[in-house]
C-alpha cells in the first residue's frame, strides 16, 4: 500500500477481488502546494488538495492501467471529463509534468505492500529546492538588470537634469533614442545629428543601456581634452565593430596603459614619409582614373564609390604594407557564406565595412557587445574572416617590405620591447583609417566641387594646381602651400566630418567647470565630444574665430582662406580630434585627399554629376555610415548636373 508515516490512519490495504485489483491511495502533505497550483493553472480542478492523483502509479501491466481509484476526491481530469470509480488514472494528465513513479508489484490474495513514500517525498524535496534556487537566481538577475539598466539610468538622468543639463527628446532607456537614430541612418546621417540642436552646451541622451553626455561648444571641448587621461579616457562602441580586427590598437586603449604614448610616437614617425606617400597616392590615382576612363570628353559614366574603393585600398595598403604584400590572396567567406578568394586589401576593406554596418543595427546599438557575440550567421562569418585577416597580417609582419610603414613601426617597437600584437593592431588600424574615412572625405569634396554654384571654386582650384606644377620643387611640398585647395577640403571636413565623435568616459567622479558653472560628472558616464555639433556652433565660432563670417550651415570655403591657423587653434574645428588622442595619420589623410582632387581636376575638369533620382539633397550626406552616392559623367564643356538636387 501507499504508506504515509505521518498519517497511519489513512493507510489502506490492497486486496484481490474477483481478479480485479483496487487501490486506495492517500498521499497527504508530501507534494508541495505549488505543484497542485501549477496543475490548477493548467485547468485541472481538485476537490481537495490532499488526496489522490499526486503520484503516478504503475500497475501490474507495467503502465497506469490495471488499477482503480476508489473514492471521489478527484472530480475531473484535464479535459474537464468526470472521473468514475474504477477508471485508471495517470497523474501526468493532471499536472502536465512527469511526477516520480512507484511500481507496485502484482499482489494476489490478501497480501499487502507498503510503498516507500518517504523516498517520493525526498525526491520532491530535492526538486523543490532546485526550483526554489533557480527561481531565486532568475529573480535576482531580473532585479539586477532592472536596477543596473533601468532604475540606475533614470536616477542618473535625474541627477544631471537637476544640474540644468537638457536631454534629447524621447531618449528613454533601451529603445528611445535608437528609434530616432534609425531614422537618421535612413537619411544617410550619423547619430550625432541628434545633438546639433544644442539647447545647452552639454547635451544628454540615453542610448540603449548607457547614459551619454555630449559636449557641443568649444569651451566644453577644450576642458574635456585637458582632462583626457586624468578624469576621462577612451570608451568607444567601435571596439565591438571594426575594433574586432584590432582590439589592442591605440584607438581603443586608455592613455596611461599599454605603452600608449611610446606607440603613438612610433606610429607617427612611421607615417611621416610624405615623399613616399605622395608618390604612391599620385601613382595610384592616375592608375585608377585611367582604369575607369576618367578623362575629358570620354563620355564615360563613373561610379564614384567603386573608383574610390579601388584607389583607397591600393594607396593605403601599399603605403602601410608594400605593393607585393597586399597582392596575396585570402580565402574568406562572402555574404552568402561561400568561400571566395580575394586580395588582402579587398578582403580587409569589405570586412571592415561590414563590421561597421553590422554593429550599427538596432539591437547592436542598444547593447554594443551584442555585435561581437556569435549570435547570428553574419557575426560568425565575420569572425571567421577576422581570423583569416589577422593571420595574414602576422605573416606580412614576418616578411616586411623595406621603407614601408609596417617595417619602420616594427623596427621602432622592437627596439622598445613592445609586444607584437600591439604593433600588429596599430598597423591594421592605420590601414583601415585610410579607407572609408578618406573615401567619404573625397566624395564630399567632389560633391561640393561639382555643384553648379561652386564652378568658380573649381576653376580657381585648377588654376592654383597648374600654377604649382610650373613652380620648382617637390609637388608634395607645394601642395601644402595651396591655400584654395586646402580651404575647400577643410570646409568639407567642417561641413560634414567623416567621423564626428570623440568617445570617452569618466574614469572617476570629477567637476567640469565651464562658463562659471560647475557640473558634477559621475564615474562611468560616457562623455563625448560631438564634433559635428561643434562645427555648427555659431556662438563658439563668433567668439573664437570671427563674428562676421558666413553662417555655419552654409558651405563656404572662404572662411578658411585667411583664418586657417585661428580656426585650428580655436577648438571650434577638430575633424581629426585634438590633444593626446589626435589621429596620428592626420597629415597623411589630408595629403591623400589633396592628391586625388588635384589629379581628378587635371584629368576631368569638364564633367558633371548625376545623382540618383531617389536621392534628394536632404539625404545626400557623406560620412562613414552613409550610403549616398553619385555618378560622374565625363563630358566636353560645362553642363548642368544631370539631375538637379532638390529639397524634400
Amino acid at each position: 500500500m501507499l504508506h504515509d508515516q505521518r498519517n497511519p490512519a489513512q493507510n489502506r490495504a490492497l486486496s484481490s477481488e474477483n481478479g480485479a485489483q483496487r487501490l486506495d491511495a492517500y498521499v497527504t502533505h508530501h507534494i508541495p502546494l505549488r505543484y497542485l497550483e501549477y496543475g490548477r493553472c493548467m485547468g485541472v480542478i481538485f476537490q481537495t488538495w490532499e488526496r489522490a492523483a499526486a503520484v503516478r502509479i504503475d500497475g501490474p501491466n507495467g503502465d497506469a492501467s490495471g488499477w482503480e481509484v476508489r473514492g471521489s476526491d478527484v472530480q475531473t481530469d484535464s479535459d474537464n471529463r468526470p472521473l468514475t470509480t474504477g477508471e485508471p488514472i495517470d497523474v501526468v494528465d493532471f499536472y502536465g509534468i512527469e511526477l516520480p513513479s512507484i511500481t507496485v508489484p502484482n499482489i494476489t490474495g490478501n497480501a499487502s505492500y507498503e510503498a516507500p513514500l518517504d523516498e517520493v517525498a525526498a525526491q520532491f524535496s530535492r526538486t523543490d529546492k532546485l526550483v526554489y534556487l533557480s527561481s531565486a537566481a532568475i529573480l535576482g538577475f531580473a532585479v539586477w538588470v532592472v536596477w543596473t539598466y533601468i532604475v540606475r539610468l533614470f536616477l542618473l538622468r535625474r541627477f544631471y537634469e537637476k544640474q540644468g543639463i537638457r536631454f534629447v527628446n524621447k531618449c528613454y532607456a533601451v529603445v528611445g533614442a535608437e528609434m530616432r537614430v534609425s531614422g537618421l541612418q535612413t537619411r544617410n546621417k550619423s547619430h550625432d545629428w541628434l545633438y546639433t540642436e544644442r539647447p545647452t552646451d552639454i547635451y544628454g541622451t540615453v542610448r540603449g543601456f548607457s547614459l551619454q553626455l555630449y559636449s557641443t561648444s568649444a569651451e566644453f571641448c577644450e576642458e574635456l581634452i585637458a582632462k583626457t587621461g586624468f578624469h576621462v579616457d577612451r570608451d568607444t562602441p567601435a571596439l565591438f565593430s571594426f575594433g574586432r580586427l584590432s582590439p589592442y590598437a591605440l584607438t581603443f586603449l586608455p592613455i596611461n596603459k599599454w605603452r600608449f604614448r611610446e606607440r603613438k610616437i612610433t606610429l607617427t614617425k612611421g607615417m611621416r614619409d610624405n615623399r613616399r606617400l605622395f608618390d604612391i597616392v599620385s601613382r595610384q590615382a592616375e592608375l585608377a582614373l585611367k582604369r575607369f576612363k576618367v578623362t575629358n570628353g570620354s563620355g564615360t559614366t563613373i561610379n564614384i564609390r567603386e573608383l574610390l574603393n579601388h584607389w583607397t585600398r591600393e594607396s593605403s595598403g601599399e603605403f602601410i604594407w608594400g605593393r607585393s604584400n597586399i597582392q596575396r590572396q585570402l580565402t574568406v567567406k562572402d555574404t552568402n557564406g561561400e568561400l571566395v578568394s580575394l586580395p588582402f586589401m579587398t578582403a580587409l576593406n569589405q570586412t571592415f565595412t561590414e563590421l561597421r554596418f553590422y554593429a550599427s543595427r538596432f539591437w547592436n546599438r542598444v547593447y554594443f557587445p551584442l555585435a561581437a557575440l556569435p549570435l547570428t550567421k553574419e557575426s560568425r562569418r565575420l569572425s571567421y574572416n577576422i581570423k583569416i585577416l589577422v593571420k595574414a597580417t602576422e605573416d606580412m609582419m614576418r616578411t616586411p617590405e623595406k621603407e614601408t610603414v609596417a617595417s619602420l613601426v616594427q623596427e621602432f617597437n622592437d627596439e622598445l620591447g613592445i609586444e607584437t600584437m600591439m604593433t600588429r593592431d596599430d598597423l591594421v588600424t592605420a590601414t583601415i583609417a585610410g579607407l572609408d574615412t578618406i573615401k567619404s572625405s573625397v566624395m564630399g569634396t567632389l560633391f561640393h566641387l561639382l555643384e553648379p554654384e561652386n564652378l568658380h571654386w573649381r576653376k580657381q582650384l585648377l588654376d592654383e594646381i597648374n600654377e604649382l606644377k610650373q613652380q620648382p620643387g617637390d609637388m608634395f611640398v607645394k601642395l601644402s602651400h595651396a591655400p584654395k585647395l586646402n580651404a575647400f577640403i577643410l570646409e568639407t571636413l567642417r561641413y560634414e566630418p567623416p567621423g564626428s565623435l570623440i568617445n570617452n568616459a569618466a574614469v572617476k567622479d570629477f567637476d567640469l567647470s565651464v562658463k562659471d558653472t560647475t557640473y558634477k560628472i559621475k564615474s562611468g558616464t560616457r562623455i563625448v565630444t560631438c564634433i559635428h555639433a561643434l562645427h555648427q556652433n555659431e556662438e563658439s565660432w563668433a567668439d573664437r574665430v570671427d563674428p562676421n563670417m558666413s553662417p555655419l550651415n552654409v558651405f563656404d570655403p572662404s572662411r578658411f582662406l585667411d583664418k586657417t591657423e585661428t580656426i585650428i587653434k580655436s577648438y571650434c574645428f577638430m575633424p581629426f580630434g585634438k590633444g593626446p588622442r589626435r589621429c596620428p595619420g592626420q597629415g597623411a589623410g589630408v595629403m591623400m585627399v589633396k592628391v586625388f582632387i588635384a589629379a581628378f581636376l587635371t584629368n576631368n575638369f569638364n564633367c558633371r554629376m548625376a545623382v540618383p533620382e531617389n536621392q534628394t539633397k536632404d539625404i545626400t550626406w557623406f560620412n562613414i555610415y552613409s550610403k549616398a552616392t553619385f555618378d560622374i559623367i565625363c563630358d566636353e564643356g560645362d553642363r548642368a548636373p544631370e539631375k538637379a538636387l532638390h529639397e524634400d
